[in-house]
């Protein structure tokens, strides 16, 4: 899994490509599995509908199976580009999270791909935004982070590198206009398209009422915890213009966040995806 280019996000890559006309295929986007589900074969003709950025939806076609099935959910794109590219910094950001609880422990080894999904599954999805914006490309420190991470894993060097590609995130997020950042509305829409990949993510986790697949549950977890650290931006906002909602927002937010008890999956599920797509739900509806 660590080195396959997982659909579900390679979905929401092309959803922003196409919202942003451009192309941006991995190179080994044919891969997939035997879990296509109908969804992403709706989004992606979506997609290839859509004119220039239908293009794009060609690696869509490759793209058919595995975790990508679940993954379509996120994969149209929300018609906002701001929202789009911050949801992908905000996916990179979970991803780090998942990596960071990893290193805590010294788990190396599941940290790993968790590096490296920012700079293979993501990042080619807004190499061309990044300089629109002012924003250095901070491509080469995400590659230095994930080499280092497999060849000297315990060096210092590391943390460095870590907090440089977080604060190289931070600082893309930053080009995004501070009045949009300050938004209730701007910040729980990143925050359901993040939390709908961590559903998708969730349910390519389990067969058999078992996780069979604990880099996704490790992803999902990751989205999850980020998402609810951009909800608390804006929570006090929130609740003062619109105090039902927001308690919506918390409620299904704390009951979200016991499905993940910590980075390593439990023996059983603890909510089934259903449960937790009707939490995601119910905090779409109440933005």
């Amino acid at each position: 899994m660590s080195t396959r280019i997982k659909t579900i996000e390679l979905f929401l890559a092309l959803g922003f490509a196409t919202a942003i006309g451009t192309q941006v295929l991995p190179t080994n986007a044919h891969e997939s599995d035997e879990m296509i589900e109908s969804q992403a074969t709706t989004n992606y003709s979506l997609m290839a509908q859509g004119g220039e950025g239908g293009e794009g939806g060609e690696g869509g076609e490759g793209g058919e199976g595995g975790e990508g099935g679940e993954g379509g959910e996120g994969a149209s794109g929300t018609g906002n580009p701001d929202v789009d590219y911050m949801t992908v910094l905000g996916l990179m950001k979970g991803h780090l999270n998942a990596a960071q609880e990893l290193m805590a422990t010294k788990n190396y080894v599941e940290a790993e791909p968790h590096i490296g999904h920012p700079v293979e599954e993501l990042y080619g999805s807004i190499a061309t935004v990044l300089p629109q914006k002012g924003v250095k490309d901070f491509k080469p420190t995400l590659n230095q982070l994930h080499d280092l991470i497999q060849s000297a894993p315990d060096s210092p060097e590391v943390q460095t590198l870590f907090d440089e590609s977080l604060a190289s995130i931070d600082g893309a997020i930053a080009a995004i206009p501070q009045e949009q950042r300050n938004s209730p509305e701007f910040v729980i829409s990143v925050m359901v398209e993040m939390l709908k990949t961590a559903a998708a993510e969730y349910k390519a986790a389990i067969a058999n009422n078992q996780f069979v697949e604990v880099v996704e549950y490790q992803d999902s977890k990751g989205f999850v915890d980020y998402a609810d650290q951009l909800y608390q931006t804006v929570a006090e906002q929130k609740s003062q213009t619109d105090p039902e909602g927001h308690k919506i927002i918390t409620d299904s937010l704390a009951e979200l966040k016991t499905a993940w008890p910590s980075i390593e999956p439990p023996q059983a599920p603890i909510k089934d995806p259903g449960e937790i797509q009707g939490l995601v739900s119910q905090i779409e509806f109440s933005k």
